[in-house]
C-alpha cells in the first residue's frame, strides 16, 4: 500500500504546472493550472473600482482641539544625558577569530562554479511557450520617436536574449512599432510558463543543500581556534 502511494506521488510530480499570462494596457490575466484543475485565477478587468469619496462632503473636525490638551500631557524637556565613561573598544568579531571577509568570500567562491552549472541545467527545465509581445513606441516628434524606438529595441532584444539563455523559450511572435505622430508606449502580449513539479522540487532541494553547505563552512570559520598544547602545558 505504501509503495503504491509513493509511486502515485512520484507520477503526479511528472506532470507540469502551467501558468498562463496575458496583458494589455487595460488589464492583466493570469491563471495557474495543474492537470484539469485551476489552482489560481486573476483578471484585473473583473475587479470593481473602489467607491470614490464624495468631494462635496466637508471633512470632519477633530473632536479634541489641540489647545484643549492638558499641559500635563505635554512632554517634559529631556535632561541632557550624562557622558558615559570611556569604555574599552571591543574588537570586531572577524579580527577576534583572525578571519576576514576575504576568507569568507573564498569559501563562497569555491561553490560558485558547481552552483552555476547545475542552476543553468535546472532552469532550462522551465519552459516558456507561445511567447507573443507587441510594443508601440512614440515620441513628442518624429526624431524623439525614432530615438525611443531604437532604445526600446536594444533593451528588449537584449533582455529577450538573456531569457532565452536561462530558460527554454518558444517565440510565437514579437514586434515593435514606431508611432511618429503620438507620444505613446503600449504593450500587449501573452505567454505560458510550464514546469514539472519534479523539476521545481529538484531546484528547491539543490538550492537548500548548497545553502546548508555554505552556511556550515562560514560557521566553521567563525569558531575560535582551539588552544595549542603548549599553552595548556604552561597553564598547568
Amino acid at each position: 500500500m505504501l509503495l503504491t502511494l509513493l509511486l502515485l506521488i512520484f507520477l503526479l510530480t511528472l506532470f507540469s504546472i502551467r501558468i498562463y499570462i496575458s496583458f494589455d494596457k487595460k488589464s492583466v490575466r493570469l491563471s495557474v493550472k495543474y492537470l484539469f484543475l485551476q489552482l489560481f485565477k486573476l483578471d484585473t478587468s473583473e475587479m470593481k473600482p473602489k467607491d470614490k469619496p464624495d468631494s462635496e462632503q466637508k471633512p470632519k473636525k477633530p473632536e479634541i482641539e489641540i489647545s484643549e490638551i492638558p499641559e500635563a500631557l505635554e512632554p517634559e524637556p529631556e535632561s541632557e544625558p550624562e557622558e558615559p565613561a570611556d569604555e574599552p573598544k571591543e574588537e570586531p568579531e572577524d579580527e577576534k577569530s583572525g578571519n576576514s571577509l576575504l576568507d569568507k568570500w573564498n569559501v563562497i567562491k569555491g561553490y560558485l562554479p558547481k552552483v552555476k552549472t547545475a542552476l543553468k541545467k535546472l532552469l532550462k527545465l522551465i519552459k516558456i511557450d507561445d511567447l507573443e509581445l507587441h510594443l508601440t513606441v512614440g515620441g513628442e516628434d518624429a526624431a524623439a520617436a525614432g530615438m525611443n524606438f531604437g532604445k526600446i529595441n536594444a533593451v528588449f532584444y537584449n533582455a529577450l536574449a538573456l531569457v532565452c539563455c536561462l530558460f527554454s523559450v518558444k517565440i510565437k511572435k514579437t514586434e515593435i512599432k514606431c508611432d511618429y505622430e503620438n507620444k505613446v508606449f503600449e504593450a500587449t502580449g501573452s505567454l505560458m510558463i510550464k514546469a514539472r513539479i519534479l523539476s521545481i522540487l529538484a531546484l528547491a532541494v539543490y538550492i537548500l543543500i548548497n545553502y546548508v553547505k555554505i552556511k556550515s563552512s562560514l560557521d566553521a570559520l567563525d569558531k575560535p581556534e582551539p588552544e595549542s598544547k603548549s599553552k595548556k602545558e604552561g597553564s598547568t
